[in-house]
């Protein structure tokens, strides 16, 4: 029986599919195994995607934000907007040692709360103070929200490409990541004064967060769509020789084959997987680009990151995915339309 059971485990260890960090390798190997058999060639042997630019050093890219003071005297005019105690508690140690979506968050409370209070003062001395205060901080607020995007650990992790592609059955972590990244949105517009004003609240801010706690699945999205372009080229490569196959009656019976094997082995299997996470892509896309627009002092720093992942559906380990599938599918139309083969 412990004999049986090790000869399982070296089978396992030796399909690939039992690791879901290779299923889609392995799914690539199923699928051009089937075409090689019916050309009676030998496979290709895929190779492992090369890594995907990292997120940079956070301190290469957090901002420095200016600080806004005030005298004694004038603090204590924010008693009448009730104020006090969410500037106090920023002040106090606790708070100044708050991660970057506190500070973000209190910022955007404090402006909330200076909004509110101008239009409910009537004197007119207090009312023009605060209006400078409200004009001297709200340029500051895009910095706060972009210090948190760069800063945040949750966010950070989200952030960074891993070395696995998503698992075909199961991907966890989807909806979660949308969640979080359409309120970090709404923050943004809100710091750039581009939304109405709301209740602002800690909870919702940390229901987002920890959302993306121990949560791969953006990361892995990235290295599921740079893996497909990469087992596509490879595929590609292989796969020129269809360009060169005898149409004639006696290649006829096999030509079905390969559009049998295309289709079972692809389009069933890997052409699903990959229409699931072009769909995820192109609804993250948008929020990714927008929340990670960097100030001009961080556009270097970001500027390779950013072209892979954050230039919406420009970016580069989107349009090389579309690219390769593209190619793909147009030469497996050549190949059937000189074969005289229906598609289906």
């Amino acid at each position: 029986m412990k004999g049986w059971k090790n000869a399982v485990g070296l089978l396992c260890l030796w399909l690939t599919a039992c690791s879901p960090h290779n299923e889609l390798e392995h799914h690539f190997q199923t699928y051009l195994a089937r075409v090689a058999n019916v050309l009676e060639v030998t496979p290709p042997v895929l190779t492992k995607a090369p890594p995907l630019p990292s997120l940079p050093a956070q301190r290469e890219l957090q901002q420095q934000q200016q600080r806004v003071t005030a005298g004694l005297l004038d603090t204590l005019k924010l008693g009448e907007c009730r104020l006090l105690g969410l500037v106090g508690e920023h002040n106090s140690p606790v708070g100044k040692s708050q991660s970057a979506a506190a500070v973000l968050l209190y910022h955007l409370q404090f402006q909330l709360g200076v909004q509110e209070c101008l239009a409910a003062a009537e004197d007119q001395a207090l009312k023009d103070w605060l209006t400078r205060v409200q004009t001297q901080k709200a340029p500051l607020l895009p910095g706060y929200h972009w210090n948190m995007m760069v800063a945040e650990p949750e966010i950070r992790a989200a952030l960074m490409p891993r070395l696995r592609p998503l698992r075909f059955a199961q991907q966890g972590g989807y909806q979660e990541t949308v969640t979080a990244f359409s309120l970090f949105e709404r923050l943004l517009r809100l710091a750039q004064g581009q939304d109405e004003p709301g209740p602002l609240h800690a909870r919702e801010l940390n229901q987002a967060l920890s959302g993306l706690y121990d949560n791969d699945y953006l990361g892995q999205l990235f290295y599921s769509l740079h893996s497909a372009a990469h087992y596509l080229e490879e595929s590609l490569a292989f796969l020129q020789q269809l360009e060169l196959y005898d149409c004639g009656p006696s290649g006829r019976s096999r030509a079905e084959r390969l559009r049998n094997a295309m289709q079972h082995y692809y389009i069933r299997d890997i052409q699903a997987y990959l229409g699931q996470i072009d769909r995820q892509f192109v609804q993250l896309a948008p929020l990714l680009e927008h929340t990670l627009t960097p100030p001009p002092s961080q556009q270097d720093a970001l500027a390779a990151y950013r072209r892979y992942f954050a230039q919406g559906l420009d970016s580069r380990v989107y349009t090389r995915y579309r690219e390769r599938t593209l190619e793909h599918a147009r030469l497996w139309q050549r190949f059937l339309a000189r074969c005289d083969i229906s598609p289906t």
